[in-house]
């Protein structure tokens, strides 16, 4: 907790004026908070580094301080223990078992934990400030939430419990007082000081016979001091949303703590519409479940609860469907809940029937054009939304074939989790003509030679009609020729150094002059770079775009001062960096790959050549990259790509919703990514329009296809089967992510061999890489 609510544990404080982390089950008697000195006695005080601004609350534990932290100039809140629970053995275990729980934990829906730090006998906590208040002040001042905005934010603390859940911390105080709001309102779980761990080794926090929670917001399992797991914060979740629909504590009128308790452990659910008779049926039924005596008959999980909020909150908010009225057929309480489309269709046991039916079908709808981020071969969404139905018959066999291991992995499994997602909404919108995708995902272990060997078991033994993958062009080239034997069809989602085109492939990433070309002329028009130091990973890509780069700066009047290749997977990057400090270059062009991008940079700053100075264009660096990296050392660098994770738009925004709801809310999203996602819709509309699953075919409709992608419009170029597509330039920004600054008036078509040299040169120059290399497409390892 950090905000003005901790004058205030909770409702019940009020009236009973108990610490709700300590009620004794043989007598009930509450503990007092000790005397202790003024607490505003803090303000314009220093502890450790931070200068005291403000007195935020005073709980049972302690007091929390608003504080600013000059090191990182940002306002932080410190839990400030009081001195005599400080000697406080168990007390002051479930202090730091907080830290040391929510530490653990990182997600949007979380309160961050900075560090925990001690002061002679003074031990405090240094959390996130979050400016919102919490839920508990709102109730209290202004009475119920809307429907809607109640749902949302239980959706939001159903993510972030899930995320503790994950980790094996079930946090047991879970209550308005201890949901925080952000300035726009976005959701955060506090407190985990009574966090208990349900793997490894447990938190020794409480005594046998000990309750620990807030009676108006416990389990029954916890009221009698029972052992506990995840579903015991899914029931107080259940006590909570009642609260926010109705303004008041369950059970709060039952009488005294005992009373209270007692109702949990015997009396039905409370029913939200006794009070406000406005709440839909489907609230009170998710209560229902939520707070069930039995946790069996429970949501077994956070997930599975938010499943249910998620559908409601589409009925009555934007998604276009009104709410049933309250005479429809029920589901039978053991409607059975699977991992598949049908999961949509089963929203409660006892909710209502239509509102199951319509929910699901909004929520699934949504991913059609538009929540999916890809719309109609025209660029609009579809106007007239129909009747879904759970795709059936043989599936669709598609292969996915990427690194999953190996230096390539960190760059390549994000893509696998792209294909995936597009594949997933697919099958939420009913399939491909009417039967369901089935994705075979094999690894090719950043090694060329396991891409041939799986691409041939793909299309031979597992019988798919087509395969999305490979990443660099090592892999690439070693397995078009077996598509081309087959005469079967690759879709492949990176940028590359062209000089190829295969019937037997759709390439989604960029061409030279989409990536390359502009990024080299943007250095030298906007930059005013003229001395380029080139350094790139010793296969096929880096190696033609040397030579791109080469021609390009011939044209512009510079010249390359420096360049160095390094093997696949080596991180042997210090003569690297001595040449570069010995060609004192102005700008530095990077074309490595897979993770010797960290080392290299590293050592980079450690050698006092900062951005300021001498910036870096990557060509292969993304956010997922990126995210991997120490990024406040790499802020002022660029990349150049089609596709950043901050362009505004809506489809952009729809795709990282769907990407964020699937993956969670820290996950990033790169170029590659973007590409293999659309990639996927632009061979659904193919299949769709061909009506058949044949290669072949799927390869002949493909070339008429278009859509409006999350990085803008794209189609595909039936000359030469590359993807129109803009080239933008980003920076590098402090808190990790990358500022746009630049972007093509238009989609660029794409021009696979650059016209510095003829076809036949470009062929000659491959020839004699591919023969120098003993017939292999990147250098043997020395």
């Amino acid at each position: 907790m950090n905000q003005s609510s901790h004058n205030s544990n909770s409702q019940s404080a009020n009236k009973e004026d108990f610490d709700a982390t300590r009620i004794v089950n043989s007598d009930t008697k509450s503990e007092k908070v000790s005397s202790q000195p003024d607490p505003n006695r803090w303000i314009g005080q220093q502890l450790g580094k931070y200068e005291i601004t403000e007195l935020l609350g005073v709980g049972g534990m302690g007091v929390v301080l608003k504080a600013y932290d000059p090191s990182i100039e940002r306002e932080v809140a410190i839990k400030l223990l009081h001195s005599d629970v400080s000697v406080d053995e168990p007390a002051l275990g479930r202090f730091l078992a907080e830290a040391k729980s929510a530490g653990k934990l990182s997600h949007a829906n979380i309160v961050t934990i900075y560090e925990i730090a001690q002061e002679g006998e003074t031990y405090y906590l240094v959390m996130e400030y979050v400016s919102g208040g919490s839920v508990e002040s709102y109730l209290q001042a202004k009475g119920a939430f809307p429907v809607a905005d109640a749902t949302r934010m239980m959706i939001e603390a159903c993510k972030g419990l899930s995320i503790a859940h994950s980790a094996g911390l079930v946090h047991r105080d879970i209550k308005p007082a201890n949901l925080m709001l952000t300035r726009d309102a976005t959701l955060k779980i506090s407190d985990f000081g009574l966090a208990k761990q349900t793997s490894g080794t447990a938190l020794q926090m409480t005594q046998a016979g000990m309750i620990v929670g807030t009676p108006y917001f416990m389990s029954p399992e916890q009221c009698e001091a029972r052992e506990v797991d995840a579903r015991s914060d899914v029931y107080s979740l259940g006590a909570t949303y009642y609260s926010l629909l109705t303004g008041k504590s369950p059970y709060e009128d039952s009488g005294s703590v005992m009373q209270v308790l007692y109702a949990h452990c015997n009396s039905p659910a409370p029913d939200p519409r006794e009070i406000q008779s406005g709440v839909p049926s489907a609230c009170a039924k998710i209560i229902e479940r939520a707070m069930a005596i039995d946790p069996v008959t429970r949501y077994q999980s956070a997930e599975e609860m938010r499943y249910d909020l998620e559908a409601v909150l589409a009925a009555i908010s934007g998604a276009g469907v009104q709410l049933p009225s309250e005479s429809g057929s029920s589901l039978p309480a053991n409607t059975d809940r699977t991992k598949s489309v049908s999961r949509l269709f089963s929203l409660t046991a006892g909710i209502t029937g239509l509102l199951i039916i319509f929910t699901a079908i909004a929520f699934l709808l949504s991913y059609r054009g538009g929540v999916s981020g890809i719309t109609d071969k025209e660029g609009g969404a579809s106007k007239q939304h129909q009747a879904i139905l759970p795709p059936t018959g043989e599936p669709i066999k598609v292969g996915i074939l990427h690194s999953l291991s190996g230096t390539m992995a960190d760059s390549e499994s994000p893509v696998v989790d792209a294909t995936l997602l597009a594949i997933e909404e697919l099958n939420n919108s009913g399939g491909l003509l009417g039967r369901p995708v089935k994705a075979v995902v094999v690894d090719g272990r950043s090694d060329s030679t396991t891409f041939a060997e799986e691409s041939r078991r793909l299309i031979k033994n597992e019988g798919v009609c087509t395969v999305f993958g490979c990443w660099t062009s090592d892999s690439r080239k070693t397995v078009v020729p077996i598509f081309e034997e087959h005469n079967h069809l690759l879709i492949y989602p990176v940028q590359y150094e062209g000089v190829e085109e295969s019937p037997n492939v759709i390439y989604t990433g960029a061409a030279p002059n989409q990536q390359i070309i502009p990024a080299v002329k943007w250095a030298y028009a906007f930059e005013n770079k003229r001395k380029f130091f080139f350094i790139g990973s010793d296969y096929v890509f880096p190696r033609v775009a040397h030579e791109i780069i080469k021609d390009q700066l011939k044209i512009l009047g510079a010249e390359v001062v420096g360049n160095e290749f390094l093997p696949l997977g080596s991180s042997e990057v210090q003569p690297v960096i001595d040449k570069i400090i010995e060609a004192k270059p102005d700008v530095i062009l990077n074309c490595l790959n897979g993770n010797v991008n960290t080392a290299f940079f590293s050592e980079l700053r450690k050698a006092g050549i900062t951005a300021d100075a001498v910036p870096a264009i990557s060509f292969s660096i993304g956010e997922e990259e990126l995210n991997r990296m120490d990024t406040s050392s790499m802020t002022g660098d660029y990349a150049a790509w089609n596709y950043f994770q901050s362009i505004d738009s809506d489809e952009n925004k729809i795709f990282i919703a769907a990407v964020h709801k699937k993956y969670g809310e820290k996950r990033v999203i790169t170029d590659p990514m973007e590409a293999a996602y659309f990639g996927v819709k632009l061979w659904a509309q193919a299949v769709t329009e061909a009506k058949t699953t044949t290669p072949a075919a799927i390869r002949r409709a493909i070339l008429n296809q278009r859509t409006m992608a999350p990085g803008g419009l794209v189609r595909i170029d039936p000359a030469t089967q590359h993807t129109f597509k803009t080239p933008r330039i980003g920076k590098v920004s402090s808190d990790g992510t990358f500022e746009i600054v630049w972007t093509a008036a238009k989609p660029e078509i794409p021009t696979p061999y650059p016209s510095t040299r003829s076809t036949e040169e470009w062929r000659a120059l491959l020839h004699d890489l591919y023969s120098n290399w003993g017939n292999r497409w990147s250098a043997p390892a020395n």
